[in-house]
């Protein structure tokens, strides 16, 4: 038995070679820049007119500076990330065509870019935009 503690410390040859590098160490991510990934990602996607629901659209703009998390929520555990969307699609838009590409650009630039695996990605579509009730409204104001 006395024994036994030399034969599982690893050999010199096993040892890391200095002349090869610093050790690994290691990489955190925080939730926001996930979330941030997933917003850009989505605001890329034809359809998707804004992220959040209204009422969360409304805090952002009377709180001012950057919000590009609006409407995105991430749960990490570990290596693995569950992503929930709240969005506005434009009116016309297929809804599950425009949920499913974010699905799939948000899933492809997380994984790309972050290395973590995109478990789920669920969507919630909280209104509708119609361009031309904001066209009128904006012709109303002038």
């Amino acid at each position: 038995m006395a024994d036994d503690p030399k034969e599982q410390a690893p050999a010199a040859e096993e040892q890391p070679d200095a002349e090869a590098g610093p050790p690994a160490g290691s990489v955190q991510i925080g939730d926001n820049v996930i979330a941030k990934i997933a917003y850009e990602a989505c605001r890329e996607i034809e359809g998707v007119h804004a992220l959040g629901g209204a009422t969360s659209r409304a805090l952002s703009s009377l709180r001012g500076g950057e919000h590009r998390t609006t409407g995105v929520a991430i749960d990490l555990r570990g290596d693995v990330v569950d992503v929930d969307l709240t969005m506005v699609v434009s009116y016309g838009r297929s809804i599950p065509q425009v949920a499913q590409a974010c699905r799939d650009t948000v899933r492809e630039r997380i994984e790309s870019i972050t290395g973590l695996k995109v478990k789920a990605i669920n969507v919630v579509v909280s209104d509708i935009f119609f361009p031309e009730a904001a066209s009128a409204d904006q012709g109303g104001q002038g």
